[in-house]
């Protein structure tokens, strides 16, 4: 019998990562590469398995006020040998259990963590050390009036968990680049409004969830 393990991350405004779960993992011949400089793969992920991951909602609300971000998030995770296919599908969410196969359910909701009120957080779920699919809880307080939130800040937040929700974790070491930018998975290199907001870092490990799919047979 398959199991599914649940990896939770988390996003504060600092960026701060909650624990994990649970994490069996499957082996392969010689094993894949799971850490680079300024990357790094969750404990129980180190591949995608090809599927098209399908972006969903929890609710009407949470589509309306997310779509525009993740409609960016799908294309550029795409671009990166990950394919995410956006649709308008309800999906209500739980902490603690996986949604569908091959499946990223978003929920916009205030405070999702009371003990944390300022933190948004993902679970992301894995079958035989592969992305199986995921939750990501997105702070809606970030748009409160008086919050004083900016537009990139959100950006980023909505980028971080969706490379949570794919297989990616916090860097164990935050360099930067030529740019002087940081990976999006340790912090905010990004204050303008672009729509391609992973890091050269990040993008290495998004590729490297890709490439790592050659120690494993095919189903």
């Amino acid at each position: 019998m398959n199991t599914r393990a649940i990896t939770s991350t988390a996003l504060a405004a600092a960026l701060t990562v909650a624990a994990l779960i649970t994490a069996p993992r499957a082996h392969a011949a010689t094993g894949p590469v799971t850490s680079g400089n300024g990357w790094k793969l969750q404990t129980n992920i180190t591949h995608t398995d090809g599927q098209p991951l399908t972006i969903a909602f929890h609710d009407t609300t949470s589509r309306t006020k997310l779509t525009p971000y993740v409609k960016n998030v799908a294309a550029e995770l795409t671009s990166y040998g990950i394919p995410v296919t956006l649709t308008t599908r309800i999906v209500p969410t739980t902490v603690g259990t996986c949604p569908p196969d091959h499946t990223i359910s978003y929920r916009w909701i205030s405070k999702p963590n009371p003990d944390r009120p300022n933190q948004s957080f993902t679970g992301t779920c894995a079958l035989k050390a592969a992305t199986y699919s995921a939750y990501v809880y997105i702070n809606s307080d970030y748009w409160a009036p008086g919050r004083r939130f900016h537009e990139w800040q959100r950006m980023n937040v909505l980028w971080h968990e969706s490379g949570h929700a794919v297989g990616l974790a916090h860097p164990t070491t935050c360099p930067r680049n030529s740019a002087g930018l940081q990976p999006l998975m340790c912090g905010d290199p990004y204050k303008d409004l672009r729509t391609r907001r992973y890091s050269s870092f990040d993008a290495t490990g998004l590729r490297r969830l890709v490439l790592n799919r050659a120690y494993y047979p095919l189903p």
